[in-house]
């Protein structure tokens, strides 16, 4: 079995919360430490894509690049490792397209979703419970991909519609 890094990894917890209306509740959380997403995309406009095996569902997703910030390192730092682990790129320019809460009803984990270009290949190292391959295809391509729910990651899905929907980014 492989034994990764676990110290920065989200926890869960029971606590008691008060709600606007005065009510006392008891919630169970998990706390997050934060995470990002990256949209790395060529000069030619084509994206890269991850096509990535998920152990907790026991299937394959078609994702951006993402992952977990580290105790003490910034979203673009965290961005900038995570790209270039799982893709093999460096980026020239990162840019924050947007700040999503991905599950508030039981979790504060805040995801910080970026744009990345000028990319540069220097070689991808996954981590060891990751099983990663990459894709290039065009935004239309991947948007076709979402129309027929062949892509189901809900921060990719939200990341491609954002940037469909404001197109001056690329």
């Amino acid at each position: 079995m492989i034994n990764m890094d676990r110290e920065y990894l989200p926890s869960m917890s029971i606590e008691q919360a008060f709600l606007p209306n005065g009510r006392k509740v008891e919630v169970r959380v998990v706390r997050h430490p934060g995470a990002v997403a990256i949209l790395p995309v060529f000069n030619d406009r084509r994206l890269i894509l991850l096509r990535q095996y998920r152990p907790t569902i026991n299937r394959w997703l078609v994702e951006i690049p993402a992952g977990t910030l580290k105790p003490g390192e910034t979203p673009e730092d965290c961005a900038r490792r995570e790209l270039l682990e799982e893709t093999g790129y460096e980026a020239e320019e990162l840019t924050k397209l947007l700040e999503v809460y991905l599950a508030p009803g039981y979790s504060d984990e805040l995801l910080h979703v970026f744009i990345a270009k000028g990319l540069r290949f220097k070689g991808a190292s996954p981590r060891l419970d990751e099983v990663i391959e990459t894709m290039t295809i065009e935004l239309s391509e991947a948007l076709e991909m979402v129309a027929r729910n062949e892509i189901r990651d809900a921060k990719t899905i939200a990341a491609l519609l954002y940037l469909a929907s404001f197109q001056r980014q690329l």
